[in-house]
């Protein structure tokens, strides 16, 4: 390589940085050599520390959502050119939800990469080269195609591309965002997806994917107090501080300093969020564009969504995934095929199904159970699994389902199956010819009532709000125990996917879910501890009274 590298045209780097099985330097060094910010200096790793590892990362599926003004449609211009440069053929759907938006990403963002670097666009742009609004494709024959989705998702029908984008997400109906995904259907094993956008609330589309993700945020520790700080939020702002703090001890902390942390470690997706306050160079006040002149200025929403990169829910957080994590016991999840009887003789055991189906795009919804026993002063949590993969998404999943549940029932000796009612109506009825009595329907209702056993459609009717309301003060009160962390944080997550909210027109409350995401384990908490007081009755004294009618 005696080649000069920041003069050397792009196709002659990138063959001189590979070996024969793999590249020699990160990818990051590669495209810090080939290509250039939107005022044309060199990308900035050492004051955007936050960017290196997103521009490094090369997972399979993507979710970046982000504040505005914080460099996507760069790296998104960058990454495109680059995965078209170094391989040959490359076929990337590029989908926004306005055409609008494409001509603006076109001219803006993706040309000015080229333009800027007369050897790049002669490369790029030689023979056998287009370069139009809807399409773009090198000399090499890598393809981008540029599509408008919002309206019709007909535009992409018929495309056929290993790598889908769609930026802008939350303009984009979900069910357009289906039929992109399936214009890389012919590539099973090689396809890759990037979602990226800004929230609007806690509804569309943005949100919802970067629940089911890993969900990386930058955690930065105090030098101060010595503390992590949660995940940089409103608890970071003040307008008698211009500055970033901490929020423990208020002093200031740099975010030079942070590191990206998943907060849903168990999930293979990837994910990441990137609040403005993120940036190093952050204006905190200068007349009304500062951060602090958008607090005082903007509504609370546009706030939420354009500056700090949070959906715009209204409520309050219930417990947190500390608290819940401290409940957690060392031992195992229990192995069904080895369940020790010793274990659980003696005292009720208590299974719960929320009987829930996938979609497409989500993924975050499926069937789910709980094995419980009742133990003393609390419940111990035995055994939690998800339906969920391509072994139950075929046609057979629902069977596969019904027997793998009939055998836990059996394997546990289970004494009570409280299933959900509401759209496990028909999977109940199959289940119920498997394992008889045992199974017992529950549904919410609205209104505040007791628990009440209704003869005519024989199931419990429970009020939603009274019914959480005491299963949080339990959570809070340790009266639930589960297996170790690494078994249990994904199915707690769920728990944090609530919040209460207030009608101030009617001054009632009511629990919501976030957006998109699972609440479903939370469902069978509450399942099983109105089980164990339909079991227990007065025994279960440390819950007190609980009277309920027919």
């Amino acid at each position: 390589m005696g080649r000069d590298l920041k003069t050397s045209c792009p196709s002659v780097i990138l063959e001189a940085w590979m070996t024969k099985n793999k590249w020699v330097l990160d990818l990051v060094t590669r495209i810090s050599h080939i290509f250039r910010n939107k005022e044309g200096n060199r990308l900035d790793f050492e004051t955007r520390p936050h960017w290196k590892q997103i521009y490094n990362d090369e997972s399979r599926y993507m979710v970046l959502m982000t504040s505005r003004q914080i460099g996507k449609s760069t790296f998104q211009a960058i990454r495109i050119l680059y995965e078209m440069l170094a391989t040959r053929n490359a076929s990337i759907l590029f989908a926004n939800a306005k055409k609008s938006q494409n001509n603006e990403f076109r001219h803006r963002s993706l040309l000015p990469q080229i333009f800027r670097n007369r050897k790049l666009m002669r490369k790029a742009l030689g023979k056998a080269s287009i370069n139009n609004a809807k399409m773009m494709r090198l000399s090499n024959g890598s393809t981008l195609h540029l599509e408008h989705i919002g309206s019709t998702a007909d535009s992409a029908r018929g495309s056929s591309a290993s790598t889908i984008i769609a930026d802008e997400v939350q303009d984009i109906p979900r069910a357009n965002l289906d039929v992109i995904m399936e214009s890389a259907a012919s590539f099973p094993k090689d396809s890759k997806y990037r979602f990226t956008g800004t929230c609007k609330d806690d509804q569309n589309n943005m949100y919802q994917l970067f629940l089911d993700t890993c969900q990386f945020e930058w955690i930065i520790p105090c030098a101060s107090c010595k503390q992590n700080n949660p995940p940089i939020g409103m608890t970071h702002l003040d307008l008698e501080r211009e500055y970033l703090f901490c929020s423990h001890c208020k002093k200031p902390i740099n975010t030079l300093d942070g590191d990206w942390v998943a907060q849903n470690p168990k999930c293979k997706r990837v994910g990441y969020r990137m609040p403005r306050l993120i940036e190093v160079n952050t204006v905190w006040r200068n007349s009304a564009d500062g951060i602090l002149d958008k607090y005082e200025t903007y509504s609370r929403d546009k706030f939420l969504n354009e500056v700090m990169a949070l959906p715009s829910i209204h409520g309050e957080a219930l417990i947190t995934l500390q608290e819940l994590e401290s409940f957690c016991e060392d031992r195992p999840m229990m192995d069904p095929d080895n369940v020790p009887m010793e274990e659980i003789r003696g005292e009720a055991i208590i299974a719960t199904v929320d009987w829930a189906y996938n979609t497409k795009i989500l993924g975050v919804s499926h069937t789910i159970i709980s094995i419980a026993k009742v133990e003393g002063d609390h419940i111990k949590m035995l055994f939690m699994k998800r339906f969920s993969g391509p072994y139950y998404d075929g046609i057979n999943g629902p069977d596969l389902v019904l027997d793998e549940i009939q055998g836990l029932v059996a394997a546990f000796g289970v004494d009570w199956v409280f299933a959900d009612h509401r759209i496990g109506n028909k999977e109940n009825n199959r289940l119920k010819q498997k394992i008889g009595k045992l199974l017992v329907e529950v549904e919410y209702s609205p209104g505040s009532h007791p628990v009440t056993w209704k003869s005519d459609t024989k199931r419990y009717s429970i009020p939603k709000t009274e019914s959480l309301d005491r299963l949080f003060n339990q959570l809070r009160a340790g009266r639930f125990t589960f297996p170790n962390v690494d078994a249990s944080t994904e199915f707690l997550t769920d728990v944090l996917n609530v919040y209460t909210h207030y009608n101030d027109d009617v001054t009632s409350r009511s629990y919501k879910r976030k957006g998109g995401a699972s609440d479903d384990f939370l469902d069978l908490l509450n399942f099983t501890l109105i089980a164990a007081i339909e079991y227990y009755g007065d025994k279960m004294i440390w819950l007190g009274k609980y009277s309920y009618q027919d």
